[in-house]
């Protein structure tokens, strides 16, 4: 047996060996079987937009940016629930189980306070919306608040079919930016797979 013989017999020889492991590849390692992931969305990505609640159609809502604190309201005196919205479009992974959502706001108003909703509808659809959570501040001043929503079994997500956001509504005084959000966080698991910790 030549030289070259020897070597492609050798080759053919590890090959077989390779692919009889039936095992992972090398330096490679198995898919988490959960994993909470923390998806963030700093205020100012607040889009303003009509309600459902107003008695005539208009143009959308000025939105103002409060820059102390980074964080966003709408622009418009004396709002009632409802007729103006900061909407806030959730791009989360397709089978992703929604277990908590956190809204970090902040409300200087004396009578006011703000309601979110996390709403859902078909793509492709004029529906309005089907309410799956909601949370609500209280009329109390002068602090940060965190609103939350918790889901019990979780949320899953289904984009394929399903498009998902959260609206915030405030009841607005003379001063609008008295209610304010500046931050949203949504907890989730993702079974069988890996996702990085913070997505944007």
């Amino acid at each position: 047996m030549n030289r070259n013989q020897f070597r492609f017999m050798f080759l053919m020889a590890l090959l077989t060996l390779v692919f009889s492991t039936g095992g992972p590849a090398l330096g490679s390692s198995p898919a988490a079987s959960s994993l909470t992931a923390y998806y963030n969305l700093l205020g100012y990505e607040g889009i303003g937009t009509l309600g459902s609640y107003l008695t005539s159609h208009g143009t959308p809502p000025p939105v103002g940016d409060y820059v102390t604190s980074h964080c966003r309201y709408i622009n418009v005196q004396n709002t009632d629930f409802g007729q103006y919205y900061l909407r806030y479009p959730l791009h989360l992974p397709n089978g992703a189980n929604i277990t908590h959502i956190s809204l970090f706001v902040a409300d200087f108003n004396p009578a006011g306070w703000m309601v979110a909703w996390l709403r859902s509808r078909p793509w492709n659809s004029r529906d309005l919306g089907v309410t799956l959570n909601s949370a609500q501040t209280d009329n109390t001043t002068n602090s940060d608040k965190t609103m939350t929503m918790n889901f019990t079994p979780p949320l899953n997500v289904n984009n394929q079919t399903t498009e998902y956001w959260i609206d915030v509504s405030p009841q607005n005084s003379n001063d609008p930016a008295q209610l304010c959000v500046y931050g949203i966080q949504v907890t989730y698991t993702i079974d069988g797979s890996f996702l990085p910790l913070v997505q944007r």
